[in-house]
């Protein structure tokens, strides 16, 4: 499997290209903004689905104009269906460009569901704390975690949102690290990556909120 990260608009949302390449199924993750550039990266692959990680509107802007134009599912946990046609600030849908309303999901995430990809496989972990519905795709034999906005270098899915739970956040975190390999490299919601090694060691924030 090939992982092609493209920062798309204001916010820097990472949307994540997940390609298979012996058959060329892709599917999307996370396209908030800018629908051109992503249709230009599609060229001569086969799009197979739409994921978002969570419901906010930076993360599912541009979900109604490129399942219109491409004719794919779209997969969402049905937690966030509420938060996805929610502007958060008056006028910041049309800050960043997000094209509402946001469709409803076709297929409903669920924790340890599983996404084919051609032969590959990605493996659903439903981490609620940012949004209630909050999910990452890990594609184990890759070592990746593609997480939204769960966790980034030096810091942590922010809580003080709609639906934001700090409680769930810390219980989410704590079941990621336990359960995945120091060196599985996170793609984060927005901006670098890092791994899950270098933020046990190096993210004090995502330190003291395990420590409560």
């Amino acid at each position: 499997m090939v992982i092609k990260v493209i920062p798309v608009g204001l916010l820097s949302v990472n949307c994540s290209l997940l390609v298979d390449e012996e058959s060329g199924e892709v599917l999307l993750v996370d396209p908030g903004a800018e629908s051109h550039l992503l249709m230009r990266e599609l060229e001569g692959l086969k799009p197979v689905g739409i994921v978002a990680t969570h419901g906010h509107i930076d993360h599912v802007g541009q979900v109604k104009t490129l399942k219109e134009l491409l004719d794919v599912p779209f997969y969402m946990h049905p937690l966030d269906i509420p938060l996805s046609n929610d502007p958060i600030w008056p006028g910041f849908d049309k800050q960043i460009g997000a094209q509402l309303p946001c469709p409803p999901p076709d297929v409903y995430l669920e924790d340890g569901m599983r996404i084919k990809l051609g032969k590959k496989t990605l493996r659903v972990l439903h981490t609620p704390g940012h949004t209630p519905g909050l999910c990452c795709l890990y594609a184990e034999e890759e070592g990746v975690l593609i997480a939204g906005d769960l966790l980034f270098k030096g810091s942590v899915g922010r809580w003080d949102l709609p639906g934001g739970d700090l409680n769930a956040l810390r219980r989410s975190l704590r079941r990621v690290l336990e359960e995945l390999p120091d060196d599985t490299l996170v793609v984060c919601g927005h901006y670098d990556e890092t791994t899950l090694g270098h933020e046990k060691v190096f993210n004090p924030l995502l330190r003291q909120i395990l420590s409560q």
